[in-house]
């Protein structure tokens, strides 16, 4: 245990301040924050972490420090037991709106370096398992309107999240010597 784990609050003590702040923050759920941290040590170099916290106390930023050390030496050391924190709706079934809202929260902060991975009119576009669950500022999906038909709902409510995983080693693999330098 580091220092930072000894302040880090609880991972329900966290979402319960998230949830609880009058200015907006970012995200407000685990989940989101799962996302948002991801999409910062996998995309592109993100701004340092003091400039997109809201200024709270340390047991916050520790509780942050944790999440990202705890993605980035998994996705190190072992991707392969890399794991998505998605919510769970109601019902019981997995919700991946939030993380992928926190991911898009993320990605919003240096937009302009994910534009290349932002062409739309490609069908394989990369992000597209993400960003098919994301919503902007006004509420409207990022990808415009889905389909109309109930393959597409059932695609999205059942299939798409799984592709994410894909995703996100695909992404660290593309960033890693922007990121880390070059291995050799």
């Amino acid at each position: 245990m580091s220092a930072f784990d000894d302040m880090a609050l609880s991972d329900e003590a966290l979402e319960a301040l998230m949830a609880a702040k009058t200015s907006r923050p970012l995200v407000r759920t685990m989940s989101a924050l799962d996302g948002f941290v991801t999409a910062a040590v996998n995309g592109p170099r993100c701004p340092d972490p003091q400039d997109w916290m809201c200024p709270t106390d340390h047991a916050v930023f520790a509780s942050v420090a944790r999440i990202h050390n705890r993605i980035n030496e998994t996705l190190f050391d072992r991707p392969q037991d890399y794991a998505l924190h998605f919510a769970t709706k109601p019902s019981g079934g997995i919700d991946p709106r939030p993380w992928c809202q926190g991911f898009y929260a993320a990605m919003n902060l240096n937009i302009k370096k994910w534009k290349r991975l932002l062409d739309l009119d490609n069908p394989h576009h990369g992000l597209l398992p993400i960003l098919i669950y994301c919503v902007d500022k006004k509420g409207k999906p990022v990808l415009g309107k889905p389909r109309p038909g109930p393959e597409t709902a059932h695609f999205i409510e059942h299939e798409a999240y799984k592709d994410i995983a894909l995703v996100i080693p695909a992404l660290r693999e593309l960033h890693y010597v922007t990121r880390y330098g070059n291995p050799e």
